[in-house]
């Protein structure tokens, strides 16, 4: 078939649409409402995709976390986790030494959640409590933006000082300086000798509602409290992007040895770096994907259903039109491309309303929900040709139907 003939039949195919409105317009919704659904389901399941991705860069360069839990998303600890033997300081040094060719730096962490905190008459509850060395900024990237971090000295004198992130200061020192300052820490006294650089929020948590002081500090007050209230945690920095894989294996193997897992058992800790965490978040998103998918895949066929029905009346009216064409010279061939692209017509139509209803959804939902939203340029190829698939499919038979009609039968046909 040359174009020229596709071209007419697209032409002749446009020409129904506007003749039979009302018909068209239900053809079109029908298969427009499944092409929303696969837009909608996509552009949620990329934004959200996206978002955590963004979420795990901004907790550090191509780090790594060990602690005695399972790695895990939004799970917590089951009993068999919560006893076993802790992640100890001896251990992280142990890494230190061990794995000194992949390692940048190591970061022990101590974190008690909900520190109870006072200045003068003002007070706060929320702030989460971090026991960390002065290795803690550069295996972050987390800075200070005013006075000083942890120091060397502060770790061999279990100083009671203590640096703020900037939602506890805009609690405790709205209109002051905090530098220099002396607050209470769940009735300990602490000097204020720094303010940590504002760093956002983590899904929708704040990052900057926090108080850091010195490991050895934390663990004279708080060490004996039992997990999940306060845990301990190892993380660490490889050299590049490319160390990370190396380093884990070494960590592993080290951990293994100190903590004399027997071969062939399982890790009785967890190791995991950003990548490991995407992977985790994508197995817990695949079912919610082919769910969400099957979903689209119902609403299409339905679609598709009703272009087979309507269709079929089409060729049934224009029975006598057939007739005629196949009498002045329309070959099989040209009837059954005339009814495809009619259908291909109507679903491309349909189509493409649905993924402008789609993209407008997810604007909105940007816009006005905390969920976000991103439509990638493959599916909106994919909802294109999937609506143009569901015209060619559903509109081969009625196609075929028309193109066997007997000339002479078909010119009787009243």
């Amino acid at each position: 078939m040359s174009f020229d003939d596709i071209k007419e039949s697209a032409a002749m195919a446009v020409s129904t649409v506007r003749a039979n409105k009302l018909r068209s317009a239900l053809t079109i919704l029908g298969v427009g409402i499944g092409v929303v659904t696969l837009t909608f389901m996509v552009s949620i399941i990329q934004g959200l995709n996206k978002a955590f991705a963004e979420q795990i860069e901004s907790l550090g360069s191509n780090t790594i976390f060990v602690s005695k839990f399972d790695p895990s998303f939004g799970r917590p600890p089951n009993n068999e986790e919560l006893h076993r033997k802790d992640i100890t300081v001896e251990d992280a040094e142990a890494i230190r030494t061990e794995a000194a060719e992949n390692i940048d730096s190591v970061a022990p962490i101590r974190r008690k959640i909900a520190a109870g905190l006072r200045y003068a008459d003002k007070e706060t509850d929320t702030p989460i409590l971090f026991g960390v060395t002065p290795e803690y900024e550069y295996t972050l990237s987390q800075y200070v933006e005013r006075g000083r971090f942890v120091t060397e000295n502060d770790m061999r004198g279990r100083e009671n000082v203590a640096i703020l992130a900037q939602d506890v200061v805009r609690a405790l020192f709205p209109n002051e300086d905090p530098i220099g300052k002396e607050i209470k820490i769940e009735g300990s006294p602490f000097r204020v000798v720094g303010v940590m650089e504002t760093l956002g929020n983590f899904f929708g948590q704040s990052r900057d509602n926090s108080v850091f002081i010195p490991l050895p500090t934390f663990d004279k007050y708080w060490r004996d409290i039992e997990p999940p209230l306060v845990v301990f945690f190892i993380i660490l920095r490889p050299h590049t992007r490319a160390h990370v894989p190396p380093a884990m294996d070494q960590i592993t193997d080290v951990l293994r040895r100190r903590r004399q897992v027997p071969a062939g058992a399982k890790n009785n800790f967890g190791v995991s770096s950003q990548d490991s965490l995407l992977d985790f978040y994508n197995q817990l998103t695949g079912a919610t994907w082919l769910v969400l998918t099957a979903i689209s895949f119902v609403a299409l066929m339905i679609g598709g259903i009703g272009v087979m029905n309507i269709m079929l009346v089409s060729v049934t009216e224009r029975t006598k039109e057939i007739g005629i064409r196949k009498a002045v010279g329309a070959t099989r061939a040209n009837i059954l491309w005339q009814f495809l692209i009619e259908a291909v017509v109507l679903t491309g139509l349909g189509g493409v309303a649905g993924l402008a209803v789609g993209e407008l959804a997810s604007v909105l939902m940007n816009a006005y929900s905390p969920l976000p939203a991103f439509v990638p340029l493959w599916a909106i190829l994919v909802g294109v040709g999937i609506s143009a698939s569901v015209g060619i499919v559903f509109g081969l038979w009625p196609a075929w139907k028309a193109a066997r009609l007997d000339p002479i039968e078909a010119l009787r046909y009243e």
